[in-house]
């Protein structure tokens, strides 16, 4: 063998061992524990803040995904240090024996990609300790905590709260509220079906049986590395009301500011500056954490020629830590040397 030759070998043999010890590294179940933009900015989106993110990477090529108590099996590849499956790439940052960082590729959506952080599932259940009882037969059964401890409902579509409803099938004319609860053991085998709270009892065994159906879906729940049994309560609520309740209606201020920053992107893109001003400056005013309508907002303020203003909004973000906005104070706001 000629020492080109040799040197291709070496390199794809380096190439190939170091891929299989990544793969090694990642097949384990890991944990969203933080999350933020590539570019280091903080994050105020509270749909995306509070996202429960699972991962459970097989050797067998294939990863168990849970995004918030959805979950579903995908095959993936992991390539130069990418992991990918359906339309999600993860670049492995670093990683080590508890946790890795992974940047998300650029999305088909155009969204800013994002930075997340996991660590082994295991080493998490350590910041909190789940309730649990002592059943008949001595074993010990945990309290169902989504995003915590819970068992993996396998499908690609639904949550098991949404099969259940969907199998129940209670009829749309009705209004109804009942509480189901019942046991997944560390086998997978569902146990002790039965409804603790019910607005028409005639209903109860037809619940019951939805709930047998999710059967064979179930994958346990774990807790500090272990599979353990845990009790499952749902609180279907279709269309029920307590007539003794008095009406509590409460403004969405983070969806009446998306409203209104949705309006004044509109404006801003026919030009109508002044309109998009009052639009980001009313989605402000319903959530001070609506990063978006605090830069289009100065964006809007500087072709106003409205420099101080818009410098506020900078400042503002910069306390917000966004990184971005100070390369734009930077460049509009400090004096010119």
């Amino acid at each position: 063998m000629n020492k080109l030759a040799f040197l291709i070998a070496f390199f794809c043999l380096n190439s190939a061992f170091s891929q299989t010890g990544l793969k090694k590294k990642l097949t384990g179940n890991w944990t969203l524990t933080d999350i933020k933009l590539v570019d280091g900015s903080k994050i105020f989106d509270p749909e995306v803040k509070q996202t429960k993110f699972d991962m459970r990477i097989l050797p067998s090529d294939s990863v168990l995904i849970t995004l918030n108590s959805k979950t579903h099996r995908q095959a993936f590849k992991l390539k130069d240090s990418v992991i990918t499956w359906g339309g999600m790439s993860l670049k492995i940052k670093s990683i080590d024996e508890v946790s890795f960082v992974a940047d998300q590729l650029v999305s088909a959506d155009n969204q800013e990609p994002l930075n997340l952080k996991f660590v082994l599932k295991k080493l998490n259940d350590l910041t909190f300790t789940p309730q649990s009882y002592v059943a008949k037969n001595g074993d010990e059964v945990y309290i169902f905590e989504p995003g915590k401890i819970e068992p993996l409902f396998v499908d690609s579509h639904r949550s098991p709260l949404d099969f259940i409803v969907e199998k129940f099938d209670f009829s749309e004319f009705r209004k109804g509220g009942f509480v189901v609860r019942f046991v997944v053991t560390k086998t997978g085998e569902i146990t002790g079906v039965r409804v603790v709270a019910s607005s028409n009892e005639k209903f109860d065994k037809k619940l019951i049986n939805s709930v047998y159906l999710t059967k064979g879906k179930w994958i346990p729940a774990e807790y500090l590395g272990e599979k353990v049994t845990v009790e499952v309560e749902y609180d279907l609520n279709l269309g029920w009301t307590d007539e003794n309740a008095t009406a509590n209606i409460e403004v969405d201020s983070v969806a009446y500011s998306d409203e209104y920053y949705s309006a004044g992107q509109g404006f801003f893109e026919y030009k109508q500056y002044r309109l998009a001003e009052q639009n980001y400056t009313k989605a402000i005013g319903y959530n001070p954490l609506n990063i978006n309508a605090y830069f289009q907002r100065a964006a809007t303020y500087m072709i106003l020629k409205k420099k101080d203003e818009a410098c506020k909004d900078y400042q503002q973000l910069i306390f917000l830590e966004q990184s971005k906005a100070k390369a734009l104070y930077d460049k509009y706001c400090l004096p010119v040397k």
